[in-house]
């Protein structure tokens, strides 16, 4: 942006460039808050994809952990109907 300063007076100058100067400060101070929020944007995710491994892990545990339950039940269940079978048999 260009200020033509050639009319001005010194006064307008002056607070011309103390407008600037409180203009730059407010936006320093946008800046920092958003790259703070950015940072705890980018802590927040790496948390939440920790969380989401983890999560995942469990996940995975607990199919296996079902998928074991499950054929068990089913050994358990064949076991069962041999044991029904060779009462009958025995009669």
């Amino acid at each position: 942006m260009y200020i033509d300063t050639r009319g001005m007076s010194h006064e307008d100058k002056v607070k011309k460039k103390r407008q600037l100067t409180m203009q730059k400060m407010s936006y320093d101070s946008d800046v920092k808050k958003v790259i703070r929020k950015q940072e705890e944007l980018r802590d927040e995710l790496r948390r939440f994809e920790r969380e989401r491994d983890r999560i995942e892990i469990y996940i995975k545990e607990n199919a296996q952990k079902e998928h074991t339950a499950k054929e068990k039940e089913t050994f358990i269940n064949e076991e069962l109907r041999q044991i029904k079978k060779q009462l009958i048999d025995l009669g």
